[in-house]
């Protein structure tokens, strides 16, 4: 049995931003994030798509790169 399916939400992962800014007292200390699997995760391709989709006003250069992301991962979409 897969015990993610029985978890729910809960911190996997520990993030750092490259920049720096996650550092204590910076901009991002504390921030939260979401992290996908693209390499394994059936679903990670759909949740970039309508990131995609959400972000494409403000930043269309993002959108076309998440597209372009979601369209070449190694799984098979749902």
């Amino acid at each position: 049995m897969d015990p993610d399916k029985s978890r729910g939400l809960y911190n996997k992962y520990v993030v750092r931003r490259s920049d720096g800014s996650s550092r204590k007292g910076k901009k991002h200390a504390g921030c939260m994030y979401y992290v996908l699997d693209l390499s394994h995760d059936i679903y990670a391709g759909p949740a970039l798509i309508a990131y995609a989709d959400a972000c494409a006003a403000e930043f269309p250069l993002l959108a076309e790169d998440l597209r372009k992301l979601a369209k070449n991962l190694p799984i098979k979409q749902p």
